[in-house]
């Protein structure tokens, strides 16, 4: 109900402006029309009470104003329509023109209030439409009032003193209209009540003189008080009076018209006075002119300086931006991209004044561990130091940049000899070997690094930066804390990798891998209860590779993703035509399928493996997709995929168990059916060997899970793994891998590979 007054006051008093022309003149029509006046006061009232706008000081000024000219419609109305007279000046003038400083001043203060700083263009777009309607009103209404008539001297100041107070008004409208700022409704209802004002005192002024009154006036009059109140009574009252955040306004199109009006109202004048033959007062048009050029003058420069800061602020912004697109937020380094334009750039100089180029790539070693233990914050600092310890060992001239992470580079030009690099390399290794102290912790860091030159003119900043990275973790694989020069025999096998790489994506379109298939047997019985499919390549002119000389390429790349793929629909399939083809004697075995750690953190793994199923037809129970253990602790997404993989009936095995950094306690957590033991811990002859594979059969039991133990090859370590109780082995001892078409058939009925309960 409360936000809906102003609604309900805006409704009774248009009801009111309709029906004030039908009430009996008079007394009557005086009344009503001094009450809806007074309804304006009492709602500026109870819109501050409402409101409660941080300052009320405009508000009571206004409603002062507004008062005072209530109460002075009621004296004249007494004068007019009780004593019947007519006298002026009179008390009532007295009031009328107490009002206007009170308004003025309740507008002068809402200004100050909403203004945040100076705004020279907003006061003289102000002063400039004030000039003309002063001019106007000089020219229609002041000059006559006082050189027109004989009447004594006050009367001609008082009849003067009121287009004086309209001017007031507008000059104070305007300045508020061209503050910074929304204009709200209720802003928008105050600005409408004061232009009514004005309109209807300057029609009153024009048709005194002209000796006769229109009674419409009053309607005007009674609108501006109406709305007066509304503006004071509606919600966003509150805001009038609140500094704005907004910058001073631009020229808008609105502005630029209403400026364009007020400036030609002097020539206009002028115009209109010769066409009529009554030159009147044309100094007063000359002064009014010559102000205007001025002030227009003054305006034109405002705009330029405003331009012109205005470009200098769009240069200042680009070059910010432009910084901040080509370097790290965090080191202020150059970032990635800006540092491959530069590589560019600095090659292709090299190539023009054939000067040699070097690139080091500089990755910090257990930086994960920092940012693990201390926090990113931490980490973050440690990354910062880095970098100025970097700038502090590299020449003038040099580039050090942030690729992302733990990664930095500089870039070397101009360059007397290789050793120049190696030098560098070492330095900043000594550099960033010292600890780190952040907070009173001591933080010790390190660095490997990669160089690579510029060989060529076929040189490009991909290749170089990935030359270095190549170099970089040779660097690593050797010790760490030292640098490594990307040489000829690392570029020979980084293009024996490239061609092995493209060889492998042929091979999948030519058909060129086939699996084999190694028995995995009952320890007890004998019988065979599945196979493990292992991949072969047939490499045209090498002959057949083994795994272990293409995998690990593969795996560097979604390529790998493509092989799995096809050894799932392959191996699928193949259990599928066995057993259709000897339903007894292959209905209940099963068939291993190795799975990538890449391949499992891909969000198409668990349809890959059920679209392998429904093309295949064979059912999930008997698809065995086994794991590294190094993938569980590597690929965090692994265990929610595992878990999907087991819900739709697939058995999950952990492959190569003991080898990674698996704890015997996380087996009851593992989402997992089967334990493959390493053929490490099989052929191993010491005790403590013999302990740790008993430990592990035993605490694989204890979790539910079926425990594999591959590589057996011999008669003893096959009783030995009996004697520890292991389900399953799989080895040379009873058949190398075979191809699909020559693998023998089991000697009796398998049995279920029974599920853990997790």
């Amino acid at each position: 109900m409360t936000s809906r007054r102003w609604q309900l006051y805006l409704g009774g008093g248009v009801l009111a402006l309709i029906a004030y022309p039908a009430m009996p003149s008079g007394i009557p029509q005086d009344v009503f029309y001094v009450v809806v006046g007074a309804s304006c006061v009492a709602a500026i009232m109870i819109g501050v009470r409402l409101r409660r706008p941080s300052r009320r000081l405009p508000w009571m000024l206004m409603a002062g104003g507004l008062l005072a000219w209530v109460l002075a419609d009621a004296l004249y109305s007494w004068y007019e329509s009780v004593s019947h007279v007519d006298p002026f000046p009179s008390p009532a003038d007295a009031l009328y023109l107490a009002a206007y400083p009170l308004l003025g001043a309740g507008l002068a203060v809402l200004i100050r209030l909403r203004r945040r700083g100076p705004d020279p263009s907003g006061l003289i777009d102000s002063v400039i439409v004030t000039i003309s309607f002063g001019l106007l009103s000089w020219v229609l209404v002041a000059e006559a009032l006082i050189n027109g008539t004989d009447a004594p001297l006050i009367d001609r100041l008082v009849a003067v003193a009121y287009p004086a107070g309209d001017i007031l008004l507008l000059a104070l409208l305007a300045r508020l209209i061209t503050t910074a700022g929304v204009q709200t409704v209720g802003f928008r209802f105050l600005a409408a009540a004061v232009v009514l004002q004005i309109v209807a005192d300057s029609l009153f002024a024009a048709t005194d003189l002209s000796g006769g009154y229109h009674e419409g006036l009053d309607l005007v009059w009674l609108a501006s008080y109406v709305l007066w109140g509304a503006a004071a009574l509606h919600p966003s009252m509150s805001q009038l009076g609140e500094p704005n955040a907004q910058e001073p306004q631009p020229l808008s199109r609105g502005r630029v018209i209403a400026l364009t009006a007020a400036v030609l109202v002097a020539p206009l004048t002028l115009a209109a006075q010769l066409a009529l033959g009554d030159p009147g007062d044309a100094w007063a048009v000359v002064v009014c002119s010559t102000a205007l050029f001025l002030l227009v003058v003054g305006r034109m420069g405002l705009a330029i300086r405003e331009v012109v800061a205005t470009a200098s602020q769009r240069d200042q912004l680009q070059g910010v931006l432009s910084h901040e697109v080509a370097h790290d937020p965090l080191t202020g380094l150059d970032n990635r991209a800006s540092v491959l334009a530069q590589i560019e750039a600095a090659l292709h100089r090299g190539q023009r004044a054939g000067t040699q180029s070097a690139l080091l790539f500089v990755d910090l070693d257990r930086f994960k561990a920092v940012n693990d233990k201390f926090g990113h914050r931490v980490g973050d600092i440690v990354l910062s130091e880095t970098a100025r310890r970097m700038r502090e060992c590299v020449r003038g001239g040099d580039t050090v940049g942030r690729l992302g992470g733990d990664e930095f580079v500089v870039l070397l030009e101009l360059l007397s000899s290789e050793t120049e690099a190696v030098d560098l390399a070492d330095r900043i290794v000594e550099s960033l070997a010292r600890p780190f102290t952040v907070g009173g912790v001591t933080i010790t860091v390190g660095a490997s690094i990669g160089i690579a030159y510029s060989m060529d003119a076929g040189t490009n900043a991909t290749q170089l930066l990935h030359e270095a990275d190549v170099a970089c973790y040779c660097a690593k694989a050797a010790g760490r804390g030292q640098s490594h020069v990307f040489g000829d025999a690392l570029r020979r096998e980084l293009n024996e990798q490239s061609a092995l790489e493209t060889a492998l994506g042929l091979a999948l379109t030519n058909g060129e891998f086939a699996l084999f298939y190694q028995p995995v047997v009952a320890i007890d019985s004998g019988v065979v209860e599945g196979y493990e499919a292992l991949i072969r390549w047939n490499r045209p002119g090498l002959g057949p590779q083994q795994p272990d000389t293409f995998i690990p390429v593969a795996e560097k790349s979604d390529l790998i993703c493509e092989i799995d793929r096809w050894g799932l629909q392959e191996a699928t399939h193949q259990l599928a035509r066995w057993t259709d083809e000897e339903p007894d004697r292959y209905a209940d075995l099963t068939v291993a399928v190795n799975i990538s750690g890449r391949h499992l953190t891909d969000a198409g793994i668990v349809s890959d493996v059920t679209s392998a199923l429904a093309s295949s037809g064979l059912a999930a129970h008997r698809l065995v997709l086994e794991i590294t253990e190094s993938v569980l602790i590597d690929v965090p997404a692994a265990t929610t995929h595992l878990v999907a993989l087991r819900k739709i009936g697939v058995l999950i095995s952990i492959d190569d168990f003991g080898t990674g950094y698996t704890s015997i306690a996380q087996l009851q957590r593992l989402p997992a059916d089967v334990l493959k033991i390493d053929r490490e811990f099989v052929t191993a002859t010491t005790a403590a060997s013999r302990d740790l594979l008993m430990l592990m059969v035993n605490a694989a039991h204890s979790c539910g899970l079926v425990v594999v133990a591959e590589g057996v090859e011999t008669v003893d370590q096959l009783e030995a793994l009996r004697g520890l109780s292991v389900d399953l082995v799989q080895g040379f001892l009873f058949s190398h891998p075979q191809p699909a078409d020559v693998v023998e058939g089991p000697a009796g009925t398998g049995r279920d590979v029974p599920r853990s309960s997790m």
